[in-house]
């Protein structure tokens, strides 16, 4: 795998040192790509040797291997010649084993024509025609600087990733951000976006632009010094009062030293709860392809409700429902952020799939632990935002690397559903694996709750906006 991570030049016109670091730290980048040559000195002395630093290149003749690691090589082409060389070059070597090459460049732009809700991929035929030629169709991902990393298409066999926040602003929101990418074998790509607010001494509640400067003015410039000063100390300087300091404070102790702190008085549902999430073809899905379900405790016994045929979008769901009416009355169902997403989205297909069972789904006890925790304020979670990921992680949970996001495997799905052969089938193990990890870490999270005895100091706000909330909450991050 290679971790790839894209600074846009807005973003790099923002970003402080102490952002940068968490930046690389967060997302453990094996390489920094910003378009700005100026920027790279800045880059290199900030992160030292933690990771590769790469600037747009001016046009060389020739592709630029930027990094290779395990059998994955990532390679900077300038023009069409350089992807003739890059075809010759793999195709020479294929005795050396790389599993998969991609090509990065600004050759293909994408534009949005809004009025005829149409998109246009400028520069694809003079870019396709050596992959025709070479008969090399397939046997790269091409990621373009030119277009949003939420963006993602194959273009008449051409594999196209954007991967530059505000490439294009019809796709989507220009403000500062940071895009990483899990560059995988077979060309599978995890890709998350992250405002830069969410970096460094801003990921701290009630510290904006604004108080991350006093406080820098005042020598406190990361969250370590920040979480050790007194209230004293930074309710005196400007426009800082002892309330807000307080909050300050102990946001930087939670995200540093990994804990939760809950409110006074704040309980967790009673009875054992059912664990779930669900992998859909999509934010409007037509189908629940796989609801994943775990009864913790002594069980620990996970099962995945699934159905791989995408003209049968109730079996999973009615599976499910069958059996949680005849092993799961009177317990609570839990899900992260599933007032957003889950719940909603299951109601609506029960209505639409087997209506026998709404009657069912609505007396059930549904516990979302994202709405608990930060919409009612009943716990400060750590972690840079209130993801799943990212609050699981924060405090000691290890993923499986599956190489998957919500994102990807939305699109993968959608892929298999709409030309379903063996070219297009997904790894169902692999996914099914993606879904019990989500589940596991909610699980981890809802654990990790019930046990604290820390608790909360002041009201604080949350880090995190709805969006933020799970991988299911946002275009790239499903």
């Amino acid at each position: 795998m290679i971790g790839l991570t894209v600074l846009p030049e807005v973003t790099m016109q923002r970003c402080q040192g102490q952002q940068l670091q968490d930046i690389v730290r967060y997302f453990d980048s094996d390489i920094l790509f910003t378009p700005s040559q100026v920027h790279e000195p800045f880059l290199k002395q900030q992160i030292g040797n933690s990771a590769e630093v790469m600037t747009q290149p001016l046009q060389l003749g020739r592709p630029l291997e930027l990094i290779e690691n395990n059998g994955i090589r990532l390679v900077w082409i300038s023009t069409p010649t350089d992807l003739e060389k890059a075809i010759a070059n793999k195709q020479k070597h294929r005795e050396y084993g790389y599993s998969d090459t991609y090509l990065l460049s600004d050759l293909l732009a994408v534009s949005i024509d809004l009025v005829n809700l149409d998109a246009n991929l400028e520069g694809l035929e003079q870019y396709r025609t050596p992959l025709v030629e070479n008969d090399a169709l397939g046997e790269f991902t091409h990621l373009t600087i030119e277009a949003n990393p939420d963006y993602r298409a194959e273009w008449h066999g051409v594999d196209v990733q954007g991967v530059m926040p505000g490439a294009n602003e019809q796709q989507g929101t220009t403000h500062t951000s940071v895009a990483h990418f899990e560059l995988q074998a077979d060309g599978i790509v995890g890709g998350k976006t992250r405002k830069l607010s969410k970096f460094g001494l801003r990921a701290v509640d009630q510290v904006g632009e604004s108080r991350a400067e006093t406080l820098n003015k005042a020598g406190i410039e990361s969250r370590q010094g920040l979480s050790t000063a007194s209230v004293h100390e930074i309710s005196n300087l400007s426009e800082i009062g002892q309330s807000t300091a307080q909050t300050m404070i102990e946001s930087a102790q939670v995200i540093e030293q990994g804990e939760i702190r809950k409110a006074p008085n704040a309980s967790l549902p009673d009875g054992d709860p059912i664990f779930i999430d669900i992998e859909t073809d999509g934010l409007n899905p037509t189908i629940i392809w796989l609801i994943g379900v775990l009864l913790p405790g002594e069980e620990d016994r996970y099962m995945p409700f699934i159905e791989t045929d995408p003209s049968q979008p109730e079996v999973a769901l009615e599976a499910f429902l069958s059996w949680l009416a005849e092993f799961g009355r009177g317990r609570p169902v839990v899900a992260y952020n599933g007032w957003n997403f889950d719940f909603p989205v299951i109601n609506e297909h029960i209505a639409d799939h087997c209506p026998r069972y709404l009657d069912l789904w609505e007396n059930t006890y549904r516990f979302d632990l994202y709405d608990w925790a930060v919409n009612k304020n009943n716990a400060t979670l750590p972690g840079l935002t209130n993801k799943l990921d990212d609050v699981a992680q924060a405090l000691g949970w290890e993923p499986l690397d599956t190489g998957l996001t919500g994102a990807e495997v939305a699109r993968l799905f959608q892929r298999y559903a709409e030309n379903p052969c063996p070219a297009t089938e997904l790894d169902w193990e692999r996914h099914k694996k993606y879904c019990e990890d989500d589940v596991r870490a909610l699980a981890y999270i809802y654990d990790r709750i019930q046990e604290s005895t820390n608790r909360m100091t002041t009201s604080g706000s949350s880090r995190s906006s709805m969006a933020d909330s799970t991988s299911q909450g946002t275009l790239s991050d499903f």
